[in-house]
């Protein structure tokens, strides 16, 4: 994903808002396979392990089951002091997409924006040929 909207002075000074909300998933499938197992579609407990080694989650978006950071009640896991422990090539897609807006700043509320290819409806369609893998590993999971 080459068009990351990352604006490090204005993320430092809203302070993650954004991931205060829940964590972004990472809406393309072949780019967390990528990252995460080298490009390949991993058997059920490689992809176990790959989220528990990652402290990600199968988040539940509109009955598609996609991988994010987990969350916790401040909202993204991965958010701390120092802004986001994921260096920016391994961070999701929604993360990166997310186009910042100085009026977050200015009152208080996200004003941030999210292109239509990152969104949940896109996403939700492309994980929806892994849910039967996804489904199995929840399983295992839990």
């Amino acid at each position: 994903m080459n068009d990351a909207n990352i604006d490090e002075i204005l993320c430092r000074q809203c302070q993650g808002r954004c991931c205060q909300g829940h964590p972004g998933v990472w809406s393309d499938p072949q780019r967390f396979f990528l990252i995460f197992t080298s490009g390949q579609v991993p058997k059920i407990q490689e992809l176990v392990k790959v989220l528990t080694e990652n402290h990600l989650a199968l988040r539940d978006v509109g009955g598609i089951l996609i991988p994010a950071p987990q969350a916790t009640e401040q909202g993204c896991a991965e958010m701390g002091p120092e802004g986001c422990s994921f260096p920016p090539e391994k961070r999701p897609c929604q993360c990166l997409a997310l186009i910042p807006d100085l009026e977050t700043l200015l009152d208080d509320m996200i004003h941030c924006s999210l292109p239509p290819e990152y969104g949940s409806g896109t996403a939700r369609e492309n994980w929806r040929p892994w849910q039967e893998l996804l489904q199995k590993v929840k399983k295992s999971i839990n």
